[in-house]
């Protein structure tokens, strides 16, 4: 294994940006904002960790997060290296984690302070399996080559029956879709057991199979406490569930490794929670980053933001962050991307184009359950989209009933 990993970051401080580097390196390895007695120079030798690199950017006024300093008229911002010994948390996810991104947001000396990217090499990526199926296991799962998947989630979020989300299930599936998903707020709710709607979705998607021939994943939302995770995989498994979905930044980057390691079944990747961290400029992680910690742990479908979406990155940010899925990152197995808020068959052409591939999901909640005429038709307009731009023909001029519907219900359709 490697002797460091590097992390980047971006910070903001008033104080000498040179030194609050320098303590940044210190508190997230063998110091404390105190000299310590027991702090030898062989010790930090080996185990302290080493700014090997700052850029100063330039000054801003003001500060952008709480600080125990009285006012300054301007903090010095920049990028900051650092090298952290590897055998200082190993390949353990949450010591990783607590190292890189750990009590430096308690400093009051950062009134910014961003981890932008952690380089991994090849020795330390050994440590982590990544995902099991990965884009193309997935691909082999629902017999799509050539081309995008296309996915549902199931709609309204919660408050479904078991019997009403395979309903869902069987109209959507029926139509050709290659994947749908419980909502995130939707795991083993107490009027929807986890056990009870894998019985009647897999018994929906066996029908759709029946009159089709089609295979469709169907990912059953396992979030939970760890040890029921592990149960719910094996309920989903027992019972003819094809695919689980967890929620990674609530339910734990260690869990979703763990739960990757065992698994038979693909993993979708739900980012949630995890927009708190990287929403803001001036704190957290990147998106990016987060995505590719989604990967290293086993993440074999990752939410990667929508394209033309409602949601708040912009399409070059979801574009990095579908990247993250698919560059090389050791022997680690892609992930399928999956661009998903706020998308509808008229999001096709503009997801083709800013992609620029076929190796990710088109994944639509309203989009395909607010089609004025139901989900069947909701999920027949976005394949006939899909249709309408490998020919290259106009959406507005194809011969699809459905999709003409959608453009006028849904709206102008993004080139």
């Amino acid at each position: 294994m490697g002797k460091y990993l590097r992390a980047v970051y971006y910070i903001e401080t008033p104080d000498d940006f040179n030194k609050t580097a320098e303590l940044m390196a210190k508190m997230q390895s063998t110091g404390t904002w105190k000299e310590l007695n027991a702090e030898t120079q062989r010790m930090t030798e080996r185990f302290g960790a080493k700014v090997v690199k700052t850029e100063i950017m330039g000054e801003k006024p003001g500060f952008a997060l709480p600080t125990k300093h009285a006012p300054a008229m301007k903090v010095s911002c920049g990028i900051v290296e650092i090298d952290y010994p590897v055998e200082n948390f190993g390949p353990k996810i949450s010591m990783l984690l607590t190292t890189v991104a750990g009590e430096i947001y308690d400093m009051s000396e950062l009134t910014a302070v961003k981890v932008l990217d952690i380089k991994f090499d090849d020795e330390y990526l050994a440590g982590f399996h990544g995902p099991k199926f990965g884009l193309e296991g997935c691909r082999e799962i629902a017999g799509a080559f050539g081309r995008p998947l296309f996915g549902a989630i199931t709609k309204p979020c919660v408050g479904l029956t078991p019997e009403e989300i395979a309903q869902l299930a069987y109209e959507v599936s029926k139509a050709g879709a290659d994947f749908i998903k419980d909502d995130e707020l939707l795991a083993d709710a107490p009027y929807n057991r986890v056990i009870d709607r894998v019985k009647a979705v897999s018994a929906g998607l066996k029908r759709s199979f029946e009159e089709t021939g089609k295979t469709t994943m169907y990912a059953f939302n396992v979030t939970d406490d760890p040890d029921e995770v592990i149960a719910l995989h094996d309920t989903v498994k027992k019972y003819g569930g094809r695919a689980l979905m967890f929620n990674v930044m609530t339910g734990g980057f260690g869990v979703l490794n763990k739960l990757s390691r065992i698994t038979e079944l693909p993993i979708h990747c739900h980012r949630d929670f995890a927009v708190t961290t990287f929403r803001p400029k001036e704190m957290g992680i990147t998106s990016t980053l987060f995505t590719k910690l989604t990967r290293m742990c086993g993440g074999d479908q990752i939410q990667c933001g929508g394209i033309d979406g409602y949601l708040f990155e912009t399409d070059d940010e979801v574009a990095g962050n579908i990247s993250a899925c698919t560059e090389k990152l050791g022997n680690i197995k892609k992930s399928l991307p999956v661009s998903s808020g706020g998308q509808w068959a008229g999001k096709i052409p503009v997801n083709m184009r800013i992609i620029g591939n076929n190796d990710f999901m088109m994944l639509s909640g309203g989009g395909v359950f607010s089609h004025p005429d139901g989900g069947y038709a909701g999920m027949k307009s976005i394949i006939s989209a899909y249709e309408a731009f490998s020919k290259g023909i106009k959406l507005e001029e194809y011969d699809s009933g459905e999709l003409k519907r959608a453009i006028g219900h849904f709206g102008k359709v993004s080139y």
